[in-house]
């Protein structure tokens, strides 16, 4: 995720390129929440590096996803190719 460009090209939607096409190329932000229950600042302040924390979600958990600030769906972490992806599982 980070700053990086997505490896593929993504085509939206027919509907989407024709309402407004110079605006498919402005960024946006992506962000997907993991929620880490009674997480304290006691644990804040033991972190290291290498340190692991225990989120207590199951794998395939769904996570929310937002975009810009807006809830936009969920989604479940997978690995790709060796690399961590999130895998959107529902669209609100």
């Amino acid at each position: 995720m980070g700053n990086e460009p997505p490896d593929r090209e993504v085509e939206p939607a027919q509907a989407s390129r024709d309402i407004w096409p110079e605006a498919l190329d402005l960024p946006c932000r992506l962000n997907v929440s993991l929620e880490v229950p009674h997480f304290t600042i006691r644990h804040l302040l033991a972190l290291r590096v290498n340190s692991l924390v225990d989120t207590r979600r199951g794998e395939g958990a769904h996570v929310p996803v937002e975009v810009n600030g807006v809830m936009v769906g969920w989604a479940e972490f997978d690995v790709i190719d060796g690399r961590l992806a999130v895998r959107l599982t529902e669209m609100v």
